[in-house]
């Protein structure tokens, strides 16, 4: 996925192996705007995720001023080479400041955000995909909990940086959250609402995308 500075259109291509060409997939004037922070995308149920804003005659620079009502899932099935438009949870109702963002947890498409305020961070799971009834919430908790005594909440909050979901546990209890700054890493128990601080060793994970599995060349530093 890709801006056009010329034209002002997103464009999709898909690089063909057999032919060793980019063939172009997805190119319409109202393609949605990609969020500036959801460019890798979500690969689940064979379709990658974007964040978007669903809104015509929008131009790139405009994303500071987008509202719940325009905010939609753009999702590209890699199979079909076909898209489609997915709502939000409906219990979604404010644009927190830094927005929201898209995971991958245990093969479902998640959801995951502070509110307005960064009060509490909340996390919601498509147990069916592409199913907007099946949002379900996970977590939602408090700032003051997550970090306890840890962090000074109003030095967090001027060098804010959003929890990072990595995984859930295969009970369906446990949530790991890793912070991108010099903050505690979390372990949060769903079933009895308790929060364990944890350290981890070189953690340096800045994002996550998991994409489909394929042989890698290590490249070592």
């Amino acid at each position: 996925m890709f801006w056009d500075c010329t034209t002002e259109k997103w464009e999709g291509r898909v690089y063909c192996r057999g032919e060793s060409c980019w063939r172009r997939t997805l190119a319409c004037p109202d393609f949605p705007i990609l969020l500036k922070d959801a460019l890798g995308g979500s690969f689940v149920n064979d379709s990658i995720n974007w964040l978007a804003r669903h809104s015509l005659n929008c131009h790139m620079n405009e994303l500071e001023n987008v509202v719940v009502d325009q905010l939609v899932i753009l999702s590209l099935d890699m199979r079909m080479e076909a898209c489609k438009y997915m709502l939000l949870p409906v219990g979604f109702d404010e644009m927190p400041q830094n927005g929201p963002n898209l995971a991958v947890l245990r093969g479902r498409l998640c959801l995951y955000y502070y509110d307005q305020m960064r009060s509490h961070f909340a996390l919601w799971e498509m147990r069916e995909f592409g199913v907007q009834e099946s949002w379900t919430q996970l977590v939602n908790i408090s700032s003051v909990q997550l970090l306890g005594d840890f962090v000074d909440l109003d030095y967090y909050h001027h060098h804010f940086s959003l929890l990072l979901p990595v995984c859930v546990s295969e009970d369906e209890d446990v949530v790991l959250l890793v912070s991108k700054e010099d903050f505690p890493d979390i372990m949060y128990s769903m079933r009895d609402d308790r929060v364990r601080h944890v350290t981890l060793l070189n953690n340096q994970i800045w994002y996550v995308h998991e994409h489909m599995q394929s042989l890698v060349l290590p490249h070592s530093h």
